[in-house]
């Protein structure tokens, strides 16, 4: 019996660091905020700790595009970036039977209510 409990601690011990491995620590904030203006040559905003729905850690990044992007220029965007790996993660989970919108936000156009041609009943497109 004691022997049995050394040779079961031991075998513990020595899955531990393989465990601590499989399981990589988040990144700082501040460190996710310099790779993703490297990578995508934004100004990043803000970061906001978040979760995905399976448990996993990330980071929501609202970054907003350079005056020299044309079209784009100062325009805002949020991000869903992995707090493991400092990397942008895609907006649609793909499943079996499809995929799954993001959640939150609202994809109906122009229903500000700031809006002036909401308040007359109509929705531009």
């Amino acid at each position: 019996m004691r022997s049995f409990l050394i040779g079961l601690l031991l075998a513990g011990a020595i899955a531990a660091p393989a465990v601590a491995q499989t399981s990589p620590a988040a990144k700082p904030a501040d460190e996710v905020k310099r790779i993703v203006e490297q990578t995508y040559n934004v100004q990043v905003l803000r970061v906001t700790e978040a979760a995905l729905e399976d448990g996993t850690a990330v980071y929501k990044v609202a970054a907003m595009m350079p005056g020299t992007a044309g079209n784009a220029a100062f325009m805002v965007n949020t991000l869903t970036v992995d707090a493991a790996t400092g990397l942008a993660l895609p907006p649609f989970r793909h499943h079996a039977a499809g995929y799954s919108l993001p959640q939150g936000g609202s994809y109906e156009p122009n229903r500000t209510s700031n809006n002036p041609a909401v308040a007359r009943g109509h929705t531009w497109r």
